[in-house]
């Protein structure tokens, strides 16, 4: 079912959803209030229902939301991709349904454009917590939006070099690394449909956002990050973050909600047997290199640092850890003792310098860097607020395109 005759626009905004209805139509009407009509929404609904068409028949903006509904089990992979399938933009950009965007990254996107710029990376510089989510980073769980001071600096990266990185650190952390991404990033549809003539599909492993940021970093070479956001990345309380943030994100393999919809998934020997974060990510990093047909590449991947954040991380599965680990290295003929000694060292480099790290982050920061706002009652709210940030700050994207009119790519 679609809203829409098929036409090409300069951007899609694409929103998987699955019986989120409340946040899914906030999320679209943000989207359709903040930008025009060269912005296509792509609303890819997998609900018990389709429901959430009906709220949108009156909408001014209806020629511009495409609406997919699938019913029956589909995986998170499965709704992601059928989300790109679907859109007609020559860039993409993929949000959940509890998030927003900022106005002006249709500026930015027309200005990509002109450059012959693939792939944006904006950096993550704020953070929308929906009422109710019981996450209890702030003293009131009423709605609250957290804004950090960003810089308007921009840098272009070679990817294949960040790639190395991140299987360095055991596929952890990979936002750190400077990666194409669609999950809150921007990409054009050519390099996604490049992954999907290698693959045979848009996404695979478990988690989509970590496995299309190597698959799209194996076809495009460079990617420009900019340390301005340009989407609103939100948490509710049953959000894959939201379950993360109050510790609901981790147990056994089989009873992972990532499985859902997976039949006789081949999960990787380099990975401990367990859901969590970590492993996920580990995973469908993996999941990736093999199905790019750089199986050349897993060589790079440190199973030492993975197991250092999950022995960290998870005392309850230590057992589990050990013998994956144990494993590895004795069809490597690592002996014991060498073991042990690498295992502590990967949880100095690893899950300890990243604590460090976080104090001195904490106690360097600029007074008064980090904004917060209470009472945010939804999405649509706190993008007004982010944007009376940027005027009262004198911020805007154009002048940060008016300080790279002599950028070279």
């Amino acid at each position: 079912m679609t809203m829409e005759l098929k036409k090409t626009y300069l951007l899609s905004i694409i929103i998987p959803t699955r019986n989120r209805e409340d946040y899914a139509f906030a999320s679209v009407m943000q989207v359709l209030g903040a930008t025009n009509d060269d912005v296509q929404i792509v609303l890819q609904d997998n609900s018990d229902t389709n429901s959430l068409f009906d709220r949108f028949i009156n909408s001014s903006d209806l020629h511009r939301i495409k609406y997919n509904y699938s019913p029956g089990t589909l995986s998170f992979i499965q709704n992601f991709s059928r989300g790109v399938e679907q859109a007609d933009g020559e860039y993409l950009c993929m949000i959940g349904d509890d998030d927003g965007v900022n106005p002006e990254i249709v500026d930015f996107v027309h200005w990509a454009k002109s450059k012959n710029i693939e792939a944006i990376s904006p950096e993550i510089r704020l953070n929308y917590i929906w009422p109710n989510t019981g996450i209890s980073y702030y003293k009131n769980d009423n709605g609250n939006l957290m804004i950090i001071d960003f810089s308007m600096n921009a840098k272009l990266y070679e990817t294949k070099k960040e790639l190395n990185k991140l299987l360095k650190s055991g596929g952890q952390n990979y936002l750190k690394y400077n990666l194409v991404k669609i999950y809150h990033g921007i990409v054009t549809k050519r390099a996604m449909n490049e992954v999907k003539e290698i693959t045979g599909n848009y996404f695979g492993g478990l988690s989509p956002d970590i496995y299309s940021s190597l698959a799209l970093s194996l076809v495009v070479d460079k990617v420009l990050k900019i340390d301005y956001p340009l989407t609103i990345p939100g948490v509710c309380s049953n959000s894959g973050s939201g379950q993360a943030a109050t510790g609901r994100h981790v147990g056994k393999l089989e009873d992972a909600p990532q499985l859902k919809g997976h039949d006789n998934y081949k999960w990787s020997s380099l990975v401990p047997k367990f859901y969590s974060v970590e492993t996920i990510w580990a995973d469908s990093a993996l999941a990736a290199l093999k199905d790019m047909n750089r199986e050349d590449l897993i060589g790079i991947f440190n199973v030492s640092r993975l197991s250092a954040y999950c022995y960290y991380n998870y005392s309850e599965y230590r057992k589990i850890i050990i013998e994956n680990y144990t494993m590895f290295f004795k069809k490597e003929g690592v002996n014991k003792a060498n073991l042990k000694i690498k295992l502590i060292v990967e949880i100095i480099n690893g899950p300890y310098k990243d604590f460090f790290n976080k104090v001195v982050n904490k106690l360097t920061r600029k007074k008064n860097s980090v904004n917060n706002y209470e009472d945010v009652i939804n999405i649509i709210e706190a993008e007004k607020i982010f944007s009376n940030y940027l005027k009262k700050r004198s911020l805007s994207i154009n002048k940060m395109i008016e300080k790279l009119k002599n950028f070279q790519i």
